[in-house]
């Protein structure tokens, strides 16, 4: 609600949508900088989180989305499947222990300190641009077209 809902709206109004998407996601990235094993592959993994959050959120102009996919993240990466969530330990029904702390695995930040998730936000950062900007692309086109019949 306040990176996307407040932050990000709020940018945009001022600024190139996707300058806004950088500068919100920079800050969501800042906001994690207190907790226990914060580094610069978190950092770099939890701005492109906000940049996968933030798209969503440009091209639909709805928080559900953004809101329900962050919400669902933690739940299944902490309570269900036992990582640390941004380097918090909590409850969890699977408990798994690591040999070893690596970039591969995350360490003690959680699967969001891992090259895996980086990855992995890079490939959601293109579907959902390739899906969205087609998407609108063609409800722009389709606009242009009937505003140019009607003259």
């Amino acid at each position: 609600l306040l990176i996307r809902g407040y932050v990000l709206s709020n940018l945009m109004d001022s600024m190139n949508r996707y300058y806004a998407l950088i500068i919100s996601s920079l800050l969501f990235s800042v906001m994690h900088t207190a907790n226990p094993s914060y580094g610069w592959l978190p950092a770099l993994e939890l701005f492109l989180s906000g940049i996968v959050l933030g798209l969503s959120y440009i091209y639909t102009r709805n928080l559900w989305f953004p809101i329900a996919l962050h919400f669902s993240w933690n739940f299944f990466q902490g309570t269900i499947f036992g990582f640390n969530v941004s380097g918090m330990d909590d409850y969890s029904v699977i408990r798994h222990t690591r040999e070893h702390n690596t970039i591969w695995n995350g360490g003690s930040f959680g699967f969001e300190g891992s090259v895996l998730s980086i990855i992995f936000q890079i490939i959601c950062i293109y579907v959902i641009y390739t899906l969205f900007s087609k998407k609108t692309d063609y409800k722009s086109k389709a606009n242009s077209e009937k505003h140019a019949n009607t003259f």
